[in-house]
This record gives structure tokens, sequence and C-alpha cells, in this order.
């Protein structure tokens, strides 16, 4: 069951939503080189302008003050689970997962830094701290910006826009990690299959939570394999947006028109 909107999504302002993302994240731009990067926390190369997971959530707190209410926007955000929707919020845990360990296989054990291991004892925190991270993200691209997009585009449309804009959104923070410019544009192209995936995940009734799961799941993934190539993680993601897409599309209700 999707969780209701507390008015019409579709009169919600997407152009607003995408300008104060840029530029609350353009302050985390300039910020970024100038603090301490969060390596050391997240177990991965991360720059100090990946801090801003926040944006997305305050924009989007910031165009439904007035409108909706946050409150009552907050209510409507989260679906109350149905025993039905189990196997979604199943998929949305192990997906990801499974996507970073076929992109590492593909990736071939000529890719593997010798002796690498996987550190397992840190996945309870990093799992925390990425939940958290995700939720903030989620409140804008899932619960503000995707309800929207979905009526009007459907799934693949709406998360090719969102996926577009939230992959040059990273682009910055990646050439600040001193990543080339065939990395940023594989990981580009992942970001964009990714974003797919999550919004299959709302539309198949589990609202923010099912996006905001997957996620979290795949930036602990991420920051524990060994080996990440983006362009082999692309090819996956988009795979597996495709079989959810698929089975979205054979488990709809007859007459359903959840964005497919």
């Amino acid at each position: 069951m999707t969780a209701q909107p507390s008015v019409d999504e579709t009169r919600r302002p997407l152009g607003p939503f995408v300008a104060l993302v840029v530029v609350f994240g353009a302050v985390f731009y300039v910020l970024g080189p100038l603090v301490d990067d969060p390596s050391r926390t997240v177990l991965a190369k991360l720059p100090a302008s990946a801090l801003m997971f926040v944006c997305p959530m305050i924009a989007a707190v910031v165009l439904v003050h007035r409108r909706e209410g946050v409150r009552a926007w907050l209510r409507g955000v989260w679906p109350c689970p149905r025993f039905s929707d189990v196997p979604w919020y199943a998929a949305s845990v192990v997906l990801m997962p499974l996507v970073v360990a076929a992109a590492a296989v593909a990736a071939g054990a000529g890719a593997w830094p010798p002796g690498a291991v996987i550190a397992w004892d840190a996945v309870f925190g990093l799992a925390v701290l990425y939940l958290i991270s995700a939720v903030a993200e989620e409140l804008g691209w899932s619960a503000y910006a995707t309800g929207p997009l979905l009526r009007r585009l459907g799934a693949l449309r709406a998360g090719a826009v969102i996926g577009v804009i939230w992959a040059l959104w990273h682009v910055v923070p990646y050439a600040q990690q001193g990543h080339g410019l065939d990395w940023i544009v594989g990981q580009c192209m992942f970001t964009v299959g990714f974003r797919i995936l999550l919004v299959h995940l709302y539309a198949a009734g589990t609202g923010v939570t099912g996006p905001t799961l997957a996620h979290a799941a795949y930036n602990v993934s991420w920051s524990l394999s060994p080996v990440y190539d983006p362009a082999v993680a692309a090819v996956c993601v988009f795979i597996a947006a495709a079989v959810v897409g698929a089975a979205r599309s054979i488990t709809a209700p007859t007459g359903s028109s959840g964005g497919r």
C-alpha cells in the first residue's frame, strides 16, 4: 500500500526543489577541500563534500513547510507495511549487495588488491551511519520528488530524470576525490540505473522505506567491497532495475495506475 500524500503531489514545484538542492550542495562543494574528509569513518575514499546528503531533505522541508506542513507531509511519507509487501522490503535490502558482489566478481580476480579482506566487523556501524544519510537523501529524492514525476512519466522515465539530476549533483564530489573522467562517467551511468531501481521500489508499495533501505545497503556494500568498477556496476544495476520493473508489472493489480 503506497503512502497517501497530504496534498496533490503533482502540484509540487520540482524546479525550486532542484534549485535548492544545487544551491545547498554548492556550499559543501566549497567547504569540502577545507575540512577533514570522512574516509576513515566510512572505510571508503570520500570527500567532505559527501556530507551534502542533508541537502535534499532540507530542500524538501523548506518547500513543504508553508504549503503542506512538515508534520502532515511526514505522515504521508512511510506507508503502513503489509505482509504482501514483505518480498519488496526484502528485495530492498538484498538487491544492492548482490549488485555490488556481482560487479566485483565480473571485474575479475586481477582487479582485487593483494591480501584484500572484507571488514565484516564494521557492518553494523556502517549500516547505522548510511541509514541516517539515506533517510536524509530519500526524504528529498523519493518523498518529495518521486511521487509527482511517477504519476506524470511512469517509473522508467521518472527514474531517468531524477537519476540524471542526482548524478550531475555528484560530479563535483567525484572530481574532488581525484577520479578520472572514465570513472565519473561510469558512476554517473550507475547512478541513473540505481535511481530507476529505487523508483521501481517506491512504486511497488514500499514508499520511501524501500529506496532508503536499498540506498543504505548499496553504500554499506560499496564501502566494504575490495574492488569497485563503476562501469561494470552500472551494467549490473540496470539489469537489476529491469528485473524489478518486470516483477512489478507481473505483480501489479489489474487496472493499477502505479506509474509503471
